[in-house]
């Protein structure tokens, strides 16, 4: 509660922190301050998942005032003090014309690893206006794990806590406080942690991570408890150009047939297309190093993701595409072939083909990957 309001706040950490009760503690304070000028939101991506803060906020706001002030039907608090605390939903673009217009002094998006990547939050910072005096406030509660946890971690969590830093995509100013069960006194810990491990019997990584707070171990993934650097991770291979000769213990990956080299590809132009360079061990050291028979390699990878949004493309076409994936096959001495996803090759109407055909009139040549079932290759 000692960081100033001119500074946002991510509250994150593990689960079972005491989170929402802070939130409602701050949210008192505005406006115990500010009065009927202090006008509060709490977002989060559907109204089920509201329950638990609208409770809480009910039971805090009882204990402090006496009555009940909550309109259940319009998901508001009106305060004694004369300020406000709207509850609502933030899920995809149309929800956000619900806010257009609209002025909030301090706005909080709970559970903010729900979202999978931040535009939607960020767009929240145009209905953040005060009146001259009264300080605005963005307030982030998340927990590890999610489909958004690369951003928010990336974004706050890994931050140093209670040191500020301006975040670069935003230019806010902002504090990450965390916070385990350990620390809630309101709760039983021991309880509360057992109730955690069970939860996560099968995911030992997120179990460490709900109870211990640690952004850094979860991979949000199905293969989360065997994707481990130290497992699988190895030192970079040395690019090799032609003119150099090849020193005792290196190779060129394109001139030893006993090592299946070969491109990985899925297409994308408004979503992110990625290329994998990956070759196939006939079960031998090289570098150093013995990689047994049939183990897979990656060696280097294309995106072309936005560096602002993962989950979004560049929209380059195809040809664009093609150079950049023969210009890292060239670093490599490789030819550019490889397997990609078959719906790819499915037929346009339009003159030019497939996707597949466009690539390979560029100097790209892919064949089909046919994928079948995820659960039958599992």
């Amino acid at each position: 509660m000692g960081v100033p309001e001119t500074f946002d706040l991510f509250l994150g950490g593990g689960k079972g922190g005491g989170k929402s009760r802070l939130l409602a503690a701050m949210f008192l304070r505005h406006t115990e301050q500010y009065g009927s000028r202090a006008r509060c939101l709490v977002i989060r991506r559907s109204f089920p998942g509201l329950t638990d803060m609208e409770s809480e906020l009910r039971q805090y706001f009882h204990e402090v005032f006496g009555d009940d002030h909550y309109n259940g039907q319009k998901h508001l608090f009106s305060l004694p003090n004369g300020g406000t605390v709207q509850l609502d939903q933030l899920e995809g673009e149309p929800d956000k014309l619900k806010f257009a217009g609209k002025s909030y002094t301090h706005i909080a998006v709970d559970e903010v690893g729900q979202y999978p990547n931040p535009t939607l939050v960020d767009g929240l910072r145009a209905s953040l206006r005060a009146p001259s005096g009264v300080p605005t406030r963005v307030i982030l509660l998340g927990n590890p794990g999610g489909v958004g946890h690369s951003w928010a971690a990336k974004r706050h969590a890994l931050q140093q806590s209670w040191v500020p830093y301006t975040e670069p995509a935003t230019g806010a100013q902002f504090v990450t406080i965390a916070s385990t069960f350990r620390d809630n006194i309101f709760i039983d810990r021991e309880k509360y942690a057992a109730n955690l491990r069970a939860a996560c019997s099968n995911d030992p990584e997120l179990a460490a991570a709900w109870l211990d707070g640690d952004w850094t171990v979860i991979r949000g993934s199905y293969f989360a408890s065997v994707l481990d650097e130290y497992r699988n991770m190895f030192e970079p291979w040395p690019h090799l150009p032609d003119s150099l000769d090849c020193p005792p213990g290196h190779f060129r990956i394109g001139r030893d047939p006993e090592w299946r080299i070969f491109l990985s590809h899925d297409w994308g132009m408004s979503a992110q297309s990625l290329t994998f360079l990956c070759v196939e061990s006939p079960g031998a050291e090289v570098f150093g190093k013995f990689y047994p028979r049939g183990s897979i390699l990656l060696l280097d990878e294309l995106t072309t993701a936005d560096s602002n949004d993962p989950t979004r493309g560049l929209g380059l076409t195809v040809p664009e595409v093609a150079a950049r994936i023969k210009s890292m096959c060239d670093q490599w001495g490789v030819a550019p072939e490889g397997v990609a996803d078959d719906a790819i090759f499915s037929k346009t109407g339009a003159e030019a083909g497939s996707i597949a055909d466009e690539f390979r009139r560029a100097g790209v040549i892919f064949t089909r990957a046919r994928k079948g079932s995820r659960v039958a290759g599992w």
